[in-house]
């Protein structure tokens, strides 16, 4: 009885890191494009690295979540 606490304790850990893992995820790509869309308003040269790092946080997501 007390292997099935554990087991169920355990999910519930996986599936709270995996909610925050996506979460991250999905703040860093939303931000990357707002910093990307301050940066060309401003006429700076940083828009390009900004929408990287939102183009590289969505991929990692869009990965985790269509895999099988």
């Amino acid at each position: 009885m007390e292997n099935s606490n554990q087991e169920t304790e355990i999910g519930q850990k996986a599936v709270a890191t995996a909610g925050l893992v996506y979460f991250g995820s999905i703040t860093t790509g939303f931000l990357g494009i707002v910093g990307a869309v301050i940066a060309i308003a401003n006429n700076q040269s940083a828009g390009g690295l900004h929408l990287l790092a939102s183009a590289f946080a969505f991929g990692l997501l869009a990965n985790a979540l269509y895999r099988h």
